[in-house]
């Protein structure tokens, strides 16, 4: 599903965030990533957004070279990824429905398809009585939640989640962890980078442990660990 081979990146200011990383995920699997500030978590999520470009080193995605693609198909690449974000970037002058619906509508899809698609997903994530209000209007938890449904809505093989609890209180993250299990569960594969130490061990999944743009462990049922 994804893999890195020999991954480096090295930034114009010389910084090297990432050095020979070798990485893979199948489908299905729901890894944490984790590291300091710095480590290279977020290079490595940008890595797969096409956000940057690594220095050497090749990434795929379903079997699919993505490390050197013209710029139009970076569109296509995107589709099969839904990101959560920790400051979950919604639209504050669109309803919890239009939110979830601009996502279908960048990329094409038909009202009919809208119609059909978002009140499935809104459903999911438990926020079918919430789609007229506005963000303002809803609570961390139920934001983080409208973030879900819109990085779920057009069906992708991969979420990335960063930082997804970072902002929540303890309870409520507990509730976004249950529903990103949920999705994992009906097939979803799930790279959440995190520093919530407690979810991470409690969760007694795989977790990819990096530091100074290394990969120092990664290993099935992991725990946080001491070193990070």
């Amino acid at each position: 599903m994804i893999e890195f081979i020999n991954v480096s990146k090295k930034y114009d200011n010389n910084v090297r965030a990432l050095s020979n990383v070798n990485i893979n995920i199948d489908k299905g699997e729901f890894v944490f990533l984790i590291g300091a500030s710095g480590a290279g978590k977020s290079t490595l999520v940008k890595l797969l957004l096409k956000e940057t470009e690594p220095t050497s080193g090749r990434l795929f995605l379903k079997n699919k070279d993505i490390t050197k693609v013209r710029n139009r198909q970076i569109p296509y690449i995107r589709r099969n990824i839904g990101v959560i974000f920790q400051d979950f970037r919604l639209l504050p002058k669109k309803t919890v429905y239009e939110n979830v619906a601009f996502a279908m509508r960048i990329i094409g899809a038909s009202n009919k398809e809208i119609r059909r698609q978002v009140p499935i997903i809104l459903s999911l994530v438990g926020l079918s009585k919430k789609a007229g209000n506005y963000p303002n209007q809803l609570s961390g938890g139920e934001q983080q939640r409208v973030s879900i449904a819109r990085a779920l809505v057009n069906n992708p093989s991969v979420i990335i989640a960063d930082e997804p609890t970072g902002n929540l209180d303890p309870d409520t993250a507990w509730e976004i962890m249950k529903l990103l299990r949920d999705i994992n569960n009906r097939g979803t594969t799930v790279l959440m980078a995190t520093h919530a130490k407690d979810i991470v061990n409690c969760m007694k999944r795989r977790v990819i442990a990096l530091r100074g743009g290394r990969v120092i462990r990664d290993e099935q049922k992991g725990v946080y660990g001491d070193e990070i």
